[in-house]
C-alpha cells in the first residue's frame, strides 16, 4: 500500500501456527486493492490471479510409534481421516518400549519412566484434522491410549502411550529404539 505522503508502505500479518493459508488469502485481498505501481516506477502492478483459499481446518499433531506409522497395518486409520505426515522425530530418553502380547497386528507400547531411565524412541508426527480426532480415538484399544509424549527437544505432542499394566508380559525392546527395527528383526 501507498502511504498518504506517497511513500511505499507495508503490512505484516502475524497469526497462529497452521493458518498460513488464511493469511495468504488476506494478503492477496490487500495486494489487489488500490492503484499499485512496481517499485519506484510508473509501471502498473498487476496482481496475480490467485484462486481463493479455503480456510485451513484446525488439526492436532499425533505422535505414532508403531502400527500407525507409514506403510504399516493401521496407517490407513490416519490417512483415511485426512491425516498428513509431518516429520520423523524421537522421544525424550524417558521411555520404555515394549512389544505387546495379544492378538491382531503386532503393536508396541510406549511407557514413560523416570527422567533418564529410558531410551529415545523413533516416531512419526502426523497432523490429524481435529474434526476426525473423535472417530480416530474410538479405534484405539486398551492398553493403548492417547496421552502427552515428550519429544527429544522438550516439546510435547499428543501421541500413543501405553498403560504400565499393559506392558506386563511384553518384550522390552527399548534398546532397539524403533518399531521398524523390531519388526525388521522379527
Amino acid at each position: 500500500p501507498t502511504r498518504n505522503d506517497g511513500r511505499p508502505g507495508g503490512v505484516t500479518f502475524i497469526a497462529p501456527q497452521g493458518t498460513d493459508g488464511d493469511i495468504a488469502s488476506m494478503a492477496t485481498l490487500i495486494e489487489q486493492a488500490g492503484d499499485r505501481r512496481l517499485g519506484a516506477t510508473d509501471w502498473a502492478f498487476t496482481p496475480p490471479d490467485l484462486p481463493p483459499h479455503a480456510p485451513v481446518e484446525p488439526s492436532i499433531e499425533i505422535a505414532v510409534c508403531g502400527a500407525h506409522m507409514s506403510g504399516l497395518p493401521f496407517n490407513s486409520q490416519l490417512t483415511d481421516r485426512g491425516a498428513v505426515f509431518l516429520r520423523e522425530d524421537t522421544t525424550a530418553p524417558d521411555y520404555k518400549f515394549f512389544a505387546l502380547t495379544g492378538g491382531g497386528p503386532a503393536r508396541p507400547g510406549l511407557v514413560r519412566v523416570a527422567a533418564g531411565n529410558g531410551a529415545s524412541i523413533k516416531l512419526e508426527i502426523w497432523s490429524l484434522p481435529l474434526s476426525q480426532f473423535g472417530s480416530f480415538m474410538e479405534l484405539v484399544q486398551a492398553p493403548l491410549g492417547i496421552g502427552t509424549v515428550m519429544l527429544a527437544d522438550g516439546a510435547h505432542v499428543k501421541g500413543f502411550v501405553c498403560e504400565a499394566i499393559g506392558a506386563d508380559g511384553g518384550k522390552d525392546i527399548s534398546e532397539l529404539g524403533s518399531w521398524r527395527t523390531f519388526v525388521g528383526s522379527a
